[in-house]
């Protein structure tokens, strides 16, 4: 894989559709960090009949990926973002939510 930075998310999508051998209709990559430590990421797919959870296997080359967009992204910034979330649409489309402990509100780069 290529570990260029502007071509992860394009490597996350692939990794979360090659995972799922199922009718779905969206996927979610979701990395928890605290004090530049990962704490803990997560993936699942919902099914399109019924919008059920599944879980995904997630690699630690995937973890390492995501951490590293992570770092990127908030590098500058003076919120204390907390948590990364990485949408997939089964039609390719995908963004990327930070958000902080305790907040409802996010911030949304893609």
């Amino acid at each position: 894989m290529n570990t260029d930075a502007k071509h992860i998310p394009q490597q996350l999508g692939q990794y979360l559709y090659q995972q799922i051998n199922d009718d779905w209709s969206k996927a979610m990559l979701v990395l928890d960090c605290q004090h530049d430590e990962v704490i803990t990421c997560q993936a699942f797919y919902e099914k399109e009949a019924d919008k059920t959870q599944h879980p995904i296997a997630v690699s630690d080359h995937i973890i390492g990926l995501f951490k590293t967009v992570f770092d990127s992204a908030i590098q500058n910034q003076p919120e204390n973002w907390q948590r990364a979330i990485f949408n997939l649409t089964r039609q390719g489309k995908f963004n990327i939510t930070f958000e902080q402990e305790g907040s409802t509100e996010e911030s949304v780069i893609l």
